[in-house]
Order: C-alpha cells, then structure tokens, then sequence
C-alpha cells in the first residue's frame, strides 16, 4: 500500500517571483530570522514565499519531521536554506529548503497538515488521511522533543527540577538559528538554480520535476487540480474568475469519480478505496498518467529532452502549448471527466457502467494496481465508441466472475510488465480477450473452462507468462510473511476484498456485482408502462443497466413480439 506523508503544503504560500529584469541581492551565509519569527503572527512568516512551481511540500514522514526538529534543537549540522530576496515586493522566496523550512514551521505552529493554517488554506475539508498524519506526527513531537508552546515556557522558566533536557531545548530556540545562503541576481537565475538545485533524482522526483518545469501546460495544470480536488495553491488563477472556477468544478467532479470517499482499507472497512490511496506520490504518477492518456499526450509532446543534443533537433511531434487562458486545461478535465463517468458515474443519467473495484483494480494479494485501472477506462472507452455497452452488459456476469477467480492475473501483469503504463496494454487485451472467449460461448452455446480461456489468452505475446496458481500473501517486500504469527496488513487488506465480493450486492438485471456508490433506483414496471415509486417495485442496477441496457432489453422484446404475431 502507500506510504502516507506529511502535508506541509499549506505552511508557505506559493507565488509567482513578480521580479523586475536584473534585481539583485547581496549573497551572505549569516542567519537572517530567529524561530519565533515563524509563528503565524509575526512579520517575517508573512513574507514567507515559495516560488508558484515549487514541487507540493508532503514527501516527509512524521519520524523525519521529528529528527530535523531535533537536530536543529540540538545544533547538529543542517544544510543550509536557500533564499531569494525579492526587492520589489519585499517577501523572501524559498529556493531550497521547502521541507525544512515547513518542518520548522509546522512545530512552531502545532500544524502537520491539520492546524488552523491548512485548515484556511484548505477551505476546511481535510482528507482522513491527512488528520492520521498530522495526529501521528503532533503525537511523536510530543512523546520525542515537546511542543514548542512548551519548550518555549520551558526556557523562560525552567529550574533544575525540570525535564532539562527540554529546557536546553527551550533556550535553544533564541540561540540557534537556521542558516542561509541568499541567491544573487533576478527571478530567472533564482529559477535555474531551483532546477539545477532539484535535478538529482534523488532529491526530488522525476515526475514532480517535469511536471515543475511543464508548470503551465495544461496536462500538468489539470493533474494538480484534480489530486488536490481542486483545493490548496490555486495554480489556475490567473485565467480569470470564471475559468478558475470551472477548472475547480471539473477537478472535485474526476477527483470523485477516481477516488470516492473511502481512502484507507481497514479491518472495520464495509468497503474498499476505488484507485487506493489519493494521498501518495504514487497517485499523483496515475493521475498524471490518466490525464495524458485520455487527452492523446505523449511524453516527447510535454517533457523538456534531457539531453542538449535532443534538444537542437528538429522536434518530430507538435509540442503542448502552454494554457494562456485556462481553456486547455478545462477541455483535458472535460476528456478526463468523460471517460471517469463511464465506470464510475452513479446518477441514473450517466449511462456508467459502474464498475466495481474491488473486481477490476485490486489484485489478488490486495494491492490497488493502477494500471488495471488505466486499462479498465480504456477498456470501457472502446466498449462505447464500438456500442458494444449491450454485448458486455448481457456476458458480464460471467466476465467479471472469472476476472474473480483469476485475480492473479492482474498481479502477475502488473510484476511482469512494470509500474505506471507498461502493464495497461496488456491488462487491456486480457479483458478483451476473456470478453471474445465468453461471447462466443454465449453464441455457440458451448462453455469454455477457466483452463481453456487461460490457454487463448497464452497465445497472445503479451499474455504467454500467465498461469494459474494459488493466491497468497504478497511476500515481494516481505519475506518473513509466512513466518509471522501476527495477522500481516496485506493478510487483513485481502480478507476484506474477499469479504466485499462475497458480500456485494448484484445488479437486477445484470447480476454482475454493483457498489452500494454505484446503485441505481429502477422500476421494475417502467414508470411509463404504469409502474409505480413503491417498495416492491424498487431494484437496484448499475446506471447503465437502468437506462441502455433495459430499454434496449425492452426493445427486443417488443420486436419478438411483433415478430411472433406476423
């Protein structure tokens, strides 16, 4: 599963350098701000800044927040914070540094991603996964330093008879200092010394990286939107008003058909996340990934070339053009928007299939696979530009029962091909592949055994490794999982995707497995064929069923009939 972070994002403000051509400043390695000049009333935190392309600050862990702390408590050696002072407005900007700067930030304030700060910057709609984090991390400081409310009353009054080690700690904060190291010259060299700064994979990610140097493209713009649910830095802003807000509307609207509500598996969950974790790197590269994807975006069309050399050719694809007005960035969300309703809309209009997760995305040692979900949108895409919704819907049943029993399909998919898009291709024709096999059944009347539609899927290059074996424990990254006499994470994550789809409710008319989010109100007797809103003329469908498939059910029966009476 995902490992969750600290959300730090909202402790500095995010904004654009607004600096005039050749602003320069003196460079200095002496410190330039005491601690309590972080807390949120003082001068200084008001000034604060960090450039508007700054990657998302939430890649610490609440033991990492912890030992900073405790290192710049302790004076244990610190890397210096890089800034840039802007003449013109007066704020100093954060060049490197976001992290340890926030950290500091977030203990003087007691706000790990769910105090007053990022409750404001946040319109007070935390994700569950942040109040954990920001409760974990508020706890740790406290059992391993002290607040710092406390270590500051603690240096002012301490005797001997107190924890002197947090009154040491107390002092410290109005003798220690953070150092820093000033960038000379204007905006511009601030930027580049930020992206030579970070060009190290190892300091921040590949994905974050381009997506910071393709800031203003609407890919990058929509994937920011949409994994923040349209909250936090508003990056859109500057289109105006009313496309701003329209970016917004569309991003809570795909954030809600990509995520749900659920965010965590736990052994109280009557339910399981759509795309696992929304509050994970991970789930920024799938959002990224689903958004080129359904807009025709290749890497070659949005990615800087790494090399000076790619950089001289002639380009061999159109580039994507920066969005100027927001309007690109509105058509991807719409793209992205339309292809999510075909799996996961829920209103009775949708015409969703409304698939189910726990069926489709999560394999059989319980993990979310990203690809099997990319695959399952492409899957349900080409469903709808062939009308091919009826053919599914009437074997669908018996599609997604042997998806069930093969679970380690997707597993074995996702490990044999790699992460992010390498195994949607093949994920992709093992759906249309099983499809073909349990048609052409439906049609000849002969059933083909789990045995004989593994040997049709072999014959296909990409699927040739598949193999039926027994599902268990992933023990990939867990070698002593057999071992444990402890219940494993893994080992209670798969009980309850077995335990949702042996308890999942089916679809009337259908009787493929259909989410409670899913669920749609249908009269048994058609409304207009007289049926009436009464209990016992109530069933739940998946949307599509309700509207499509029905009324195409009806249809033919209408046909038959009048064939019958000639």
């Amino acid at each position: 599963m995902a490992t969750h972070r600290v959300n730090l994002d909202a402790l500095i403000v995010r904004e654009d350098f607004a600096a005039t051509e050749g602003e320069e400043t003196v460079q200095s390695k002496e410190p330039i701000f005491k601690v309590e000049d972080l807390e949120s009333d003082r001068l200084y935190y008001s000034v604060l800044r960090k450039p508007d392309f700054q990657r998302t600050t939430d890649n610490w862990s609440p033991e990492m927040i912890v030992e900073f702390v405790k290192d710049f408590l302790d004076d244990e050696l610190i890397p210096a914070l890089i800034i840039w002072h802007s003449k013109k407005s007066g704020k100093v900007f954060v060049v490197d540094g976001a992290h340890r700067f926030s950290a500091l930030i977030a203990w003087v304030n007691e706000d790990y991603g769910n105090g007053k700060i990022s409750q404001e910057f946040n319109d007070y709609d935390i994700p569950k996964a942040q109040q954990n984090q920001h409760k974990k991390t508020k706890d740790l400081i406290e059992k391993e330093i002290g607040s710092y409310r406390e270590l500051l009353h603690l240096g002012r009054v301490g005797k001997d008879t107190d924890d002197q080690e947090k009154v040491r700690r107390g002092r410290a904060i109005s003798t220690i200092q953070p150092y820093m190291q000033k960038v000379t010259g204007g905006a511009e060299k601030a930027q580049r010394a930020f992206l030579k700064i970070n060009s190290n994979p190892a300091v921040i990610d590949n994905t974050e990286l381009d997506v910071i140097i393709a800031r203003h493209k609407p890919n990058a713009l929509s994937t920011r939107a949409i994994i923040r649910a349209g909250k936090g830095h508003r990056y859109w802003a500057k289109f105006g008003e009313e496309n701003s807000k329209r970016i917004e509307e569309l991003a809570v609207e795909v954030y809600g058909l990509l995520f749900g509500k659920l965010e965590d598996i736990t052994t109280q969950s009557a339910d399981i996340p759509r795309a696992g974790q929304s509050y994970s790197q991970e789930a920024f590269r799938m959002v990224l990934d689903i958004v080129n994807t359904f807009n025709n975006i290749s890497d070659a069309m949005w990615k800087e070339p790494k090399s000076k050399s790619r950089k001289n050719k002639a380009p061999t694809v159109a580039r994507l053009s920066d969005d100027v007005d927001g309007t690109a960035t509105i058509e991807f969300l719409k793209n992205v928007k339309s292809v999510g309703e075909l799996i996961g809309g829920s209103n009775e209009t949708s015409g969703s299939l409304g698939l189910d997760p726990a069926v489709y995305f999560y394999g059989g040692t319980g993990r979310f696979i990203s690809g099997a979900l990319i695959a399952s949108l492409k899957f349900a895409q080409e469903l709808k530009k062939g009308g091919k919704f009826f053919l599914f819907t009437s074997v669908r049943e018996e599609f997604e029962e042997f998806l069930v029993r093969n679970k380690s399909f997707i597993n074995k998919l996702g490990y044999l091909k790699g992460a992010r898009l390498r195994p949607v291709n093949s994920i992709l024709t093992m759906f249309r592949m099983v499809m073909e096999k349990i048609v052409e059944a439906r049609k000849s009347g002969v059933s083909f055994s789990d045995d004989e539609i593994l040997e049709y899927l072999k014959t296909d290059p990409q699927l040739e490794d598949l193999r039926k074996d027994d599902l268990g424990v992933d023990t990939k990254d867990d070698p002593n999982a057999t071992k444990r006499k402890r219940f494993s994470r893994s080992v209670k994550t798969i009980a309850v995707i077995q335990e949702v789809l042996k308890t999942r409710g089916r679809c009337n008319l259908c009787f493929a497995r259909c989410p409670p989010e899913f669920r749609s109100s249908d009269h048994i007797i058609r409304a207009q064929d007289g049926g009436l809103g009464t209990l016992d003329n109530l069933q739940f469908t998946h949307p599509y069923c309700n509207s499509g498939y029905k009324e195409k059910l009806e249809h033919e029966k209408r046909k038959a009939s009048l064939t019958t009476k000639v």
